[in-house]
């Protein structure tokens, strides 16, 4: 029965997700409530709540949200999964009172009081506050997990990697024999972040040990499973993930053991189960839980465990075509004779310094040894750089007169901009799924576009300012000449302050709000202020004028503003900061020099070779690194 009900709540949620039916959904689960509401069902009761949030978060009604969860702990004690939903999406949207009426509800659990207190503190910006206000342990197992996860989501948030790391291996401390796999792998992110190999060694032994223990409990199984493996693939412990699948078939759980094994996509994965097994090793290694490699190697692959996992907000292909990337890497390294070392890499970001030829997912770097590739604002479509990507990247650092522009055939390049605009903009394509076009919103005459984007982004880190002071300059300098200006969040934003601040300049008349597609938003627009968002970079595809607060790979063809006053000194409506002629040659050198179109797998793998090659050449030429058929 239970399984039946697990599998009807994973469809439910998966056309939430799509954003199917939700005004059906959203009644029925209104109904079903009700009728739980005379039964002695406490753990469904909290699931419908669960969903019955879920879908009026995705409605955006933030309000009937709260009024849900506060009507739930009139009668009992709201489940994790709405208090996480209530703590990360609601309480920036509503008003405080929600919060005050929540916490003086009969079945509200008092151990979560100080989370509360921490969240409205963190959503008038003390962040400081809010952290002081959850250093305790709770009393309970499930408040204690609500505690340090919000103390996670503070940390992480400022990018303090290091000191989440040793808070969250301290707070898994606290309870030993319960299995934590989603917050361990995220210490583990941290940790590898942050260089702390000790905290590293603590938490794969945690993962471990808690894999174990659910191996040989059929009930812990059934329930931890898919967490078990999700852990599994952020130590790139494929054998681990495995392990998991198999003990589900030994115990008759054949359905979920199916389910597992599709999600894990285990076909796709077996040509490098190699550089995976490799990858893992060296994770191992470097956590001195096994020898360390001596064998001297030219050349390095760093094998991401973002290669392995999915999410729900990735475009159709993506970890495939990082794992296309990693293959054609190794596969020309291989042709050419280079003896290359893998490493595995748990962390999402960072610095990558080896003193050998590398290559690298999604990180920056010092000197030009690495070749790091990254996805740009374009689905399958990969930038590759000697520095880095976006405002690290060496395509940044030029400017349009240092550019090769000259080089571009003007004709080919109009071609190639026209072509890109019909593939792009007609067909509403974008990073994150937009909504459609016809359902465009209402929009003033005459207005500037803000696009913001998430806080903890790595790529904040190159802003020349906070989100709210680029909000606040471009609306005062607005106010002055009549241009309204509309802004819109990122659809992942959880950030209190942002929605602070929107929340107010809304509701005193100063910006606009909108959720529509990006492309019908730019396209009426006069002009388009990012920090660096890769919406800067579609609205250069629709030749409107960016300007950036921030360091990006396409910041050549925008204007810059760096200083505060800056963007008043050169804002005039519709002037744009280069030449069409100019803007189309750089287009097509930011996305055919700088990028690289994976959706032509063999165009591609040329291509990829032959970068993969002058990296080598470049960096090693004079050190007998590349052998003989290079």
């Amino acid at each position: 029965m239970n399984y039946l009900i697990d599998r009807l709540a994973e469809r439910v949620q998966d056309l939430i997700e799509r954003k199917r039916f939700l005004h059906v959904l959203s009644v029925a689960l209104a109904a079903v409530a009700f009728i739980l509401r005379f039964l002695p069902m406490p753990a469904h009761r909290r699931r419908i709540c669960d969903g019955w949030m879920y879908i009026a978060c995705q409605q955006k009604n933030f309000e009937k949200a709260a009024k849900i969860l506060v009507d739930l702990s009139k009668r009992e004690t709201p489940g994790a999964d709405s208090m996480r939903l209530f703590l990360y999406e609601v309480l920036g949207h509503v008003d405080p009172r929600y919060a005050d009426e929540l916490m003086k509800a009969p079945r509200f659990d008092r151990n979560l009081l100080p989370v509360i207190e921490a969240a409205l503190l963190r959503r008038n910006g003390e962040y400081e506050a809010a952290l002081s206000a959850l250093d305790y342990i709770a009393g309970s197992f499930p408040a204690r997990v609500q505690v340090a996860e919000f103390r996670r989501s503070l940390l992480l948030e400022e990018r303090r990697h290091e000191e989440f790391a040793v808070d969250g291996a301290t707070r898994l401390s606290h309870d030993p024999n319960e299995p934590l796999f989603q917050f361990a792998a995220s210490v583990a992110a941290a940790a590898d972040s942050a260089g702390r190999n000790d905290v590293l060694r603590y938490v794969i032994e945690r993962i471990v040990r808690d894999r174990d223990a659910i191996l040989n409990d059929p009930k812990l199984l059934s329930r931890f499973a898919q967490q078990a493996v999700d852990a599994s693939m952020w130590l790139i412990d494929l054998a681990g993930a495995k392990q998991v699948v198999e003990a589900l078939r030994k115990n008759g759980m054949e359905k979920a053991a199916d389910r597992l094994e599709g999600r894990l996509n285990l076909d796709a994965l077996e040509p490098m189960s190699g550089l995976i097994g490799r990858g893992h090793q060296d994770i191992l290694a470097r956590a001195g839980l096994s020898p360390p490699m001596t064998q001297t190697h030219d050349a390095v692959i760093v094998i991401p465990s973002a290669a392995l996992r999915s999410n729900k907000i990735d475009y159709s292909g993506f970890r495939a075509d990082i794992r296309f990337v990693l293959q054609t890497i190794a596969e020309c390294l291989d042709t050419i004779g280079i003896h290359y070392e893998v490493k595995g890499q748990i962390k999402l970001h960072g610095v990558e310094d080896l003193p050998i030829p590398f290559f690298s997912y999604h990180t920056v770097s010092g000197h030009r040894n690495g070749l790091h590739f990254k996805e740009t604002d374009r689905p399958s479509r990969f930038s590759f750089d000697a520095r880095g990507y976006s405002g690290w990247s060496e395509f940044s650092r030029r400017s349009l007169v240092e550019l090769p522009l000259h080089e571009v055939d003007a004709t080919a390049a109009s071609r190639f901009f026209q072509e890109d605009q019909a593939q792009t903009i007609s067909r509403n394509l974008s990073k994150y799924t937009q909504s459609p076009l016809h359902t465009a919103e209402a929009l003033p005459a005459r207005f500037v576009f803000v696009a913001l984007q998430m806080m903890g982004d790595s790529v904040q880190e190159l802003a020349f300012c906070s989100p709210t002071e680029m909000m606040e300059e471009v609306v005062k300098v607005c106010e002055k000449i009549g241009y309204s200006v509309v802004v819109k969040r990122h659809p992942l934003c959880g950030s209190t302050a942002i929605g602070k601040y929107i929340r107010e300049n809304e509701s005193a008349g100063r910006i606009i709000s909108t959720t529509g597609s990006i492309h019908s938003i730019i396209a009426k627009s006069a002009a388009v202020c990012v920090i660096n968002s890769g919406v800067g970079a579609e609205a250069l595809l629709h030749e409107k004028p960016v300007y950036v607060f921030g360091r990006s790979d396409y910041m050549a063809a925008c204007f810059i503003c760096e200083q505060q006053g800056e963007f008043e000194k050169q804002f005039q409506p519709g002037r744009t900061a280069v030449s069409a002629e100019d803007l189309r040659r750089f287009w097509y050198l930011l996305r055919n020099e700088y990028a690289v179109d994976l959706r032509d797998a063999e165009k591609a793998k040329s291509v990829i070779h032959t970068r993969v090659k002058q990296h080598i050449l470049g960096i090693g030429e004079d050190e007998g690194l590349v052998a003989q058929g290079s």
